[in-house]
């Protein structure tokens, strides 16, 4: 589940790891609101929202609204890709860059924007630790990046780097550095101990107080007879004088909270011939801090998340014996694209678990090839139930998705022209209502599908037009990959219409289509009926193994004769 952050309006960050250019920005911007006129089913076909869970809980849907993006641009592309790669093949990169934005952040949140002038010195204590923690993470980088710098190879880590370092260099930072050490110091010498003088009343009961003097050593005499009689008889330890604040008055009807934090900011009051001097000095920390300019460092902070999250499913999905690579982007006019060993990551992730919780029964990946080009543009898929038709065009999708996304992909090897818009028809619950039927309502679709549709297009259909007659299902779903082929598409229907995949070369023969079709099935065992998982070009098998599932989760027949007969005797 994404978290609030999520939903947190960041600036643009001060170096940005996801465009090259403020220009590219802007333009992918304007192409994802262009493209939310289209349909938008293809996010809950491709599950892309537990994709991008995989890849950066904190900030899924910040994920999701760059998958909208249907990025074309290669340039775009390979500056993500060369990003991730650099984090990839530098572990230390990845831990050094999170500990020290953290840092930055967390300390901007918590104690550096939000601080006005200290009026406690828990206030003022906080804000020297936040100002302390930022230059040493500035520090950290520096440093790091003068051991490691030439080993970075994309331009983007590079300039996050050279960001840095120029803050380093500023005279601001080193001014910044200056000022805290005096501060720090001015604190250390000047006070370590106040002596505070107590009016009692005749039952010994503090009424007022006020401070009679301070000092620069801490107050280290014994207790003496009135401290003890004042203090309830409580034994002290040898190196303390008064017994802790939050001990004495834990139950006051304030909180303890409230009455510490009560007597810090008097105590700062009562001190102001000092404290005023500390706020002067806060003050000009504060404003060499906002001349450095950190303050976009938040909007940096989901662009880390993202890599550092690719980076650990990444591995993870190579830990597991699967691959995970780098797609080689095509010329977009090339229409082609080629994986060898690709499979679902939806899939993993839910078989992972499951062998989690199942060791006596566990469930394998099994990764599959195909290619799209001139040969062959347009597939028709069939084969046995259950036998992982949505599986691999789900996985297809996501592939292309996270290949535009700039991410690596989950296949042995890849290499595609991006689509300009990934279009998925899948079964859907029938509505109610005035020509709504499940067959209308697909037809109305397939008329928006082929309204926007392109030859640089993705279709991805999966069991449509199956709610008519079975010969007006073959009929109609003919017409409707012809006229796709015909447009250019790329993509894959899987179908149960075994009568449609045998009109290929019938299809084929129109020198209308500008993308081939050819069949392509999901094998089983014809005997036993066991699943294979493995796709292959050739025609239909005879039957699609239902029966093997019928007789894993339908009726027992035999169960149900032996109950009637019971109930006959009954």
């Amino acid at each position: 589940m994404a978290m609030k952050t999520d939903e947190i309006s960041f600036k643009d960050p001060i170096v940005d790891l996801f465009y090259p250019t403020a220009e590219k920005r802007a333009q992918l911007k304007k192409r994802r609101v262009l493209l939310e006129s289209y349909p938008q089913d293809y996010v809950a076909n491709l599950e892309l929202e537990r994709v991008a869970e995989l890849i950066c809980p904190h900030y899924q849907y910040r994920i999701l609204r760059m998958f909208g993006e249907m990025c074309c641009d290669e340039e775009v592309i390979a500056y993500r890709c060369d990003i991730l790669e650099d984090f990839l093949e530098h572990p230390a990169l990845a831990e050094t860059v999170r500990k020290v934005i953290e840092v930055i952040v967390q300390n901007d949140r918590r104690s550096i924007y939000g601080l006005n002038e200290p009026d406690s010195f828990t206030k003022l204590d906080s804000a020297i630790e936040a100002f302390d923690a930022f230059v040493k993470a500035i520090d950290i980088m520096h440093d790091f990046y003068e051991k490691h710098g030439g080993k970075f190879k994309s331009a983007g880590v590079k300039k996050l780097f050279d960001c840095f370092e120029q803050h380093h260099a500023d005279k601001s930072f080193a001014t910044l550095k200056k000022e805290l050490e005096q501060l720090k110091q001015a604190l250390k010498d000047r006070i370590r101990s106040v002596t505070v003088g107590i009016n009692l009343d005749e039952r010994l009961v503090p009424v007022s107080a006020g401070i009679v003097d301070y000092s620069n050593q801490p107050y280290t005499l014994k207790p003496s007879l009135f401290d003890k009689i004042i203090y309830h008889g409580a034994k002290f330890p040898e190196k303390n004088v008064v017994k802790s604040l939050k001990t004495k008055y834990a139950d006051n009807e304030y909180g303890e909270e409230k009455l510490v934090n009560t007597a810090d900011e008097e105590l700062f009051k009562e001190l102001s011939s000092l404290t005023d001097d500390y706020i002067r000095r806060i003050n000009k920390v504060m404003a060499q801090y906002q001349k450095i300019g950190f303050e976009e460092m938040f909007g940096l902070d989901y662009q880390l998340e993202y890599y550092l999250g690719a980076v650990k499913l990444i591995e993870l999905c190579r830990s597991a014996g699967m691959g995970m690579c780098r797609p080689k982007i095509l010329p977009a006019g090339e229409r082609r694209a080629y994986m060898k060993g690709l499979y679902d990551l939806v899939y993993f992730s839910e078989s992972r678990l499951w062998n989690l919780r199942h060791k006596d029964e566990q469930k394998s990946v099994v990764p599959n090839d195909i290619e799209l080009g001139e040969e062959t543009g347009f597939y028709l898929l069939t084969g046995a139930n259950n036998g992982g038709k949505t599986t691999f065009i789900r996985g297809l999708g996501i592939c292309y998705a996270l290949a535009q996304l700039g991410m690596y992909v989950p296949a042995e090897s890849c290499e595609l022209s991006p689509a300009d818009f990934i279009f998925t028809h899948f079964p859907k619950e029938e509505q109610t209502g005035i020509n709504t039927s499940r067959f209308t309502t697909e037809i109305k679709e397939f008329k928006t599908i082929s309204d926007a549709i392109t030859d640089r297009s993705l279709l991805l259909m999966n069991e449509s037009i199956q709610s008519t007659t079975p010969q007006e299902c073959v009929e109609i779903a003919e017409e409707l990959v012809r006229i796709f082929c015909i447009i250019g598409v790329r993509g894959v229907f899987a179908t149960h219409l075994t009568d449609l995949a045998e009109k290929c070369d019938e299809l084929n023969a129109d020198k209308r289509l500008r993308s081939k079709t050819a069949s392509i099935v999901v094998c089983a065992d014809e005997k036993t009926g066991e699943r294979l998982y493995k796709i292959k070009r050739g025609l239909p098998q005879k039957t699609s193994c239902a029966y093997s599932v019928f007789k894993q989760f339908g009726i027992d027949i035999d169960a149900v004769a032996e109950r009637a007969a019971k109930h006959e005797k009954d």
